[in-house]
């Protein structure tokens, strides 16, 4: 497998637009098509992906709930999955990606990004083009 650090590297990227409603002004809540209740679970289900090392951050802009993840670990965490699955669960109407580069995972896993989709409730993995795969589009193999 291509090498390009000395370390372990779980890097990832991602956002959504939460909606727990497919009808815009239905609820009353910080946001237009989120109401409190999935508002709060929310905040709840990423608090274990917000510390020193990783970025959870929700906000209403403009009305609408927006969510936006970040993070650059030693090893992969699994809690980062399992939160934005969550929010799916939560907010079956929202959509967003969330971008993983584990270095750890086995196989061609190894050396490319997953995005992980969001929509419609559920989270399911896709491989990504456009940064994978790493070794080569983005960083060169150590020599």
């Amino acid at each position: 497998m291509a090498q390009a650090r000395l370390v372990g590297v779980f890097e990832y990227h991602g956002w959504a637009t939460l909606r727990d409603s497919r009808d815009d002004w239905a609820r009353s809540g910080p946001a237009d098509d989120l109401s409190k209740a999935a508002y709060d679970a929310v905040t709840e289900a990423i608090a274990d992906v917000r510390n020193d090392l990783q970025v959870a951050d929700l906000r209403v802009v403009n009305g609408s709930a927006h969510l936006w993840l970040a993070g650059l670990r030693n090893h992969r965490q699994d809690p980062v999955v399992e939160a934005f699955r969550r929010v799916a669960e939560l907010a079956p109407w929202s959509y967003g990606l969330l971008h993983i580069y584990d270095d750890e995972a086995r196989g061609e896993d190894g050396n490319r990004w997953i995005t992980w989709v969001m929509r419609r409730g559920v989270v399911a993995p896709q491989a990504d083009t456009y940064l994978s795969p790493h070794i080569g589009l983005v960083e060169d193999e150590l020599p």
